[in-house]
């Protein structure tokens, strides 16, 4: 599993601060040993300088990659399927809640978060994605009549993405659901 997110920093350049993303990547390997993979900064947080990193990993002799998890950077996953092709991809679902958190209003914001556990709530042995899919559903049907776009938070083109944990075992789905290793690693 090779995990990847960026940080937010200020940097000191000559005589101004300015904001950069230092982007980090590391992996575990079949025997549970991790290890940082890719450590680097650019001015930007993008899926071009995300795929330039990535690129290394492949030029570092990196073969194969069960699983990709990577927060909800845009066409991010094209990125990683140009230089690993079969490699499963799971967008970090808990940087979708958070994003989903920062556009309602704070009177809805905890009833929204428990919904949205419910959603992503797929850890025992029995989830499958059609499930998962309807609980979704069911979610937006809720919250439709007050947040009208909430559909627009789920891009079709994406959603398979938010749900790749559940082809996994049930005991690494809590681990690859989100970036939150990562974070515990920032």
């Amino acid at each position: 599993v090779v995990y990847a997110d960026a940080l937010k920093i200020t940097v000191k350049r000559e005589n101004s601060y300015a904001k950069a993303a230092v982007h980090i990547i590391y992996g575990i390997r079949d025997e549970n040993k991790r290890g940082l993979l890719d450590l680097s900064t650019n001015p930007t947080e993008s899926s071009t300088r995300r795929s330039e990193r990535i690129a290394k990993l492949q030029q570092r002799r990196i073969k194969a990659v069960d699983l990709f998890v990577a927060d909800g950077l845009p066409y991010l996953e094209d990125e990683i399927h140009k230089y690993f092709p079969v490699t499963a991809f799971q967008k970090c679902v808990v940087h979708k809640m958070r994003n989903i958190l920062n556009k309602v209003r704070a009177k809805h914001k905890k009833e929204i978060s428990e919904d949205l556990k419910q959603v992503f709530d797929n850890f025992d042995k029995d989830s499958n994605i059609e499930d998962a899919q309807n609980k979704l559903k069911a979610f937006i049907k809720k919250w439709e009549k007050t947040y009208k776009d909430m559909a627009q938070f789920f891009d079709d083109n994406t959603l398979e993405y938010y749900f790749t944990y559940i082809q996994f075992p049930c005991k690494l789905r809590r681990m690859i659901y989100t970036t939150n290793s990562i974070e515990a690693l920032n």
